[in-house]
């Protein structure tokens, strides 16, 4: 087995880019215990202009060379733009290598989280409340919010809790439409999802596919907010994920095995969102449960970090799985013929 192990360069000081680089680590000693022959390639695209047609020109070249079974995708951003990155997934399709995670279709509307809630809502699979802002141009002066608060606002397009901290909460409505603008410009006009905000238990829900076709639903996570003060948002913010010095990231305690939650509810809704996006290989949904204890997914996530920390990684080693078989099966769901 010939694998080609493709990233993006990371923006150096920003640890939600430079993690690529655990990932990376990790998958190469996967490689290297599966005994199978591999080489890596960075995709180096600072800006999306012509540098990225030329990098991607150069990318397929060096395919060529090396000829690999299989792509490992781990491209998660262009030119510092996550939007982007389901455009390399295309190229490997249209290129004709086989590559790991889900397909353009699945990256395309997972990554853009309006376009994700539109697709909830038409499946009836239960989604927080939402409403969408993308400027006053568009959206005009006399803009209202069809949705009461609490409410969190987040960019549309970003991962890995970008863009998300205490602000991101609104208790007050007219605090709302006076900084929408301020929150717009500062994501660079990127539209924004102003959601329902779910004041309750958080859950993260680790999919698994084999090369059977069957999708397992590895071990559920909590993440539970431990000592948190009154009044500050239980949401696991960008400080959470990535400042490790922070109160955040120190109380965010992920759990398994929850208590008094709905598990079967939770996994039966996961799948269904693998089933309705398309999702391939493997993947994650997020997931809120109301105090009253009704389901809610916030989002699914399409080749989610697969770092040694993270949340799918450390559900499959819940599940009892060596990293070198998850890496293993996501290889072969890869190359598997249809």
């Amino acid at each position: 087995m010939k694998v080609a192990l493709v990233y993006n360069k990371p923006i150096t000081g920003k640890p939600d880019s430079e993690d690529v680089l655990d990932e990376v680590e990790l998958i190469i000693g996967a490689l290297d215990l599966l005994g199978y022959d591999f080489e890596t390639f960075i995709l180096d695209s600072e800006y999306l202009n012509s540098t990225l047609s030329e990098e991607l020109c150069l990318l397929l070249k060096q395919l060529k060379r090396y000829s690999p079974d299989v792509v490992f995708n781990l491209v998660e951003s262009v030119g510092d733009q996550q939007r982007y990155f389901p455009v390399v997934a295309s190229f490997f399709e249209i290129s004709g290598y086989f590559h790991t995670g889900s397909p353009f279709d699945a990256l395309l509307t997972t990554t853009d989280k309006i376009l994700t809630k539109s697709v909830l809502t038409a499946r009836g699979i239960p989604t927080p409340s939402w409403d969408q802002y993308r400027g006053n141009p568009a959206c005009g002066p006399d803009f209202r919010i069809a949705l009461n608060p609490p409410v969190i606002i987040k960019p549309a397009c970003e991962d890995a809790s970008v863009g998300i901290d205490d602000r991101s909460v609104f208790h007050d409505p007219e605090a709302i439409l006076s900084e929408l603008p301020e929150i717009y410009k500062r994501h660079n006009g990127q539209p924004l999802l102003i959601e329902q905000f779910i004041d309750g238990r958080e859950f993260n829900i680790s999919l698994l596919e084999h090369r059977d076709g069957t999708v397992e639903v590895l071990p559920v996570a909590e993440m539970v907010f431990e000592s948190w003060p009154e009044g500050k948002p239980r949401i696991v913010n960008y400080h959470a994920k990535w400042d490790k010095s922070s109160f955040e990231y120190q109380h965010t305690v992920r759990t398994f095995n929850p208590e008094n939650a709905p598990i079967e509810a939770i996994k039966e809704t996961a799948l269904k969102c693998w089933h309705v996006f398309n999702l391939r290989g493997y993947a994650r949904v997020d997931i809120r449960l109301s105090p009253d204890g009704k389901v809610y997914v916030i989002e699914a996530n399409a080749n989610p970090c697969i770092a040694s920390n993270s949340g799918f990684i450390m559900s499959a080693k819940e599940r009892g799985y060596k990293i070198q078989d998850v890496i293993k099966e996501i290889i072969e769901v890869a190359v598997r013929k249809e």
